[in-house]
């Protein structure tokens, strides 16, 4: 952070920071949009978004709440679970072979109050060069993904 501070200057830094801010605002969005998807952390806004993916039949503005706080639940969050990871390690083959966009993935990013950890997909900017359209391919990309695991999800 000192460097980019010398670099680029305060207004620099701030513009950097700001464009990052941006871009996860704009993938937030996308994801909302989505009732697929649930942002997990979006009492966070800076630049880094943990984003669930859920099967057809959740209602994914109920799903992190029930996640977190029934403990009836635990048996779904296993299999929540289980999907992202497959969705994250599908996207990493395909990013490792250059056609995809790199995400990252956490394994413990919350707990229920039953003690389960409970996972999710990562989207961090680190590039000034990221766009719109790339941010949206984000989603694109873990919906491609969870439509092929779906498919093959038991």
């Amino acid at each position: 952070a000192l460097a980019n501070l010398l670099l680029l200057g305060k207004d620099g830094l701030r513009a950097l920071l700001g464009h990052a801010v941006e871009m996860q605002s704009v993938l937030r969005e996308t994801i909302s949009a989505r009732p697929e998807l649930s942002v997990v952390n979006d009492d966070n806004v800076g630049p880094v978004t943990l984003f669930r993916a859920y099967p057809d039949d959740v209602d994914t503005f109920q799903a992190l709440s029930r996640e977190l706080h029934e403990e009836s639940y635990a048996e779904s969050v296993h299999r929540h679970n289980e999907l992202n990871a497959r969705i994250f390690d599908a996207i990493q083959q395909r990013a490792i072979q250059g056609a995809a966009i790199a995400i990252g993935f956490t394994s413990d990013c919350r707990h229920s109050t039953a003690g389960e950890p409970i996972n999710a997909l990562k989207s961090y900017v680190l590039s000034p060069f990221v766009t719109e359209l790339q941010m949206r391919s984000v989603v694109e990309q873990v919906l491609a993904a969870r439509r092929e695991i779906l498919a093959n999800f038991g």
